[in-house]
């Protein structure tokens, strides 16, 4: 994931941009966001359900919009993602890192929240992107062109992908996975005051350990073609 953001990400999202400015606001384009249970593959879906919609349109391009929002937010300030989402033991760090988006000096924690949910709203109301996690399916929950999906897996495939992708022993990734899952509820607690594994929530539910990414990036996009038909 340290690698990305890179310039020709930003210069994807920099023309997604442009040519949304120009978009049919009447006629949005769909948009998506996808949240997981840690150890899923939400990034790699992303990225091939992205591939794919290119590849079917010589229109607006797709982009991913993820953590490489907060990094390139936290490369401005100097803290990490890690410390922002840890950021309820860090009230000032919080202020430095969305002082770029926040007119009042002295913003709480809830206005910033309240911030990044607008900018969230702002790409999916706007169609062409998928959002992944930092609670994007509440964010967007109510807008009729966001399609909202859910990768779960058994916890041994979770672990297992862990161990691969980080070259960790098994009870290192047992932690790693229990660590990063607890943060994350935290995080969409405080941000959005609901359950992130409520399946009323979403669109479609997948098991990643049952499909291979490509095929649920395909299945992603027929269920797409089929709903705005």
């Amino acid at each position: 994931m340290k690698d990305f953001w890179n310039p020709q990400q930003e210069a994807k999202l920099l023309a997604w941009h442009k040519m949304q400015q120009v978009a049919d606001v009447r006629k949005p384009a769909p948009s998506f966001t996808i949240a997981r249970e840690f150890g899923c593959q939400a990034y790699p879906l992303a990225e091939a359900l992205v591939k794919r919609l290119n590849a079917r349109t010589s229109g607006e391009p797709w982009v991913v919009v993820g953590k490489q929002v907060l990094d390139e937010v936290a490369k401005l300030s100097g803290y990490s993602v890690e410390q922002i989402e840890k950021s309820q033991d860090t009230p000032a760090s919080l202020k430095a890192i969305f002082a770029m988006f926040l007119d009042s000096s002295l913003a709480e924690e809830t206005a910033v929240f309240a911030h990044m949910r607008e900018v969230m709203r702002g790409f999916a109301r706007r169609g062409n992107c998928v959002l992944v996690g930092r609670g994007g399916v509440f964010a967007a929950q109510d807008l009729p062109n966001c399609i909202h999906l859910r990768l779960v897996a058994s916890y041994e495939f979770r672990v297992q992908k862990i161990m691969t992708s980080h070259g960790l022993n098994r009870a290192d990734a047992e932690k790693y996975i229990d660590l990063h899952q607890h943060q994350r509820e935290d995080f969409v607690r405080r941000f959005a005051d609901g359950q992130i594994d409520n399946p009323l929530l979403y669109h479609l539910v997948i098991n990643n350990s049952r499909l291979p990414i490509d095929k649920v990036a395909e299945i992603v996009e027929e269920y797409m073609v089929k709903l705005r038909e």
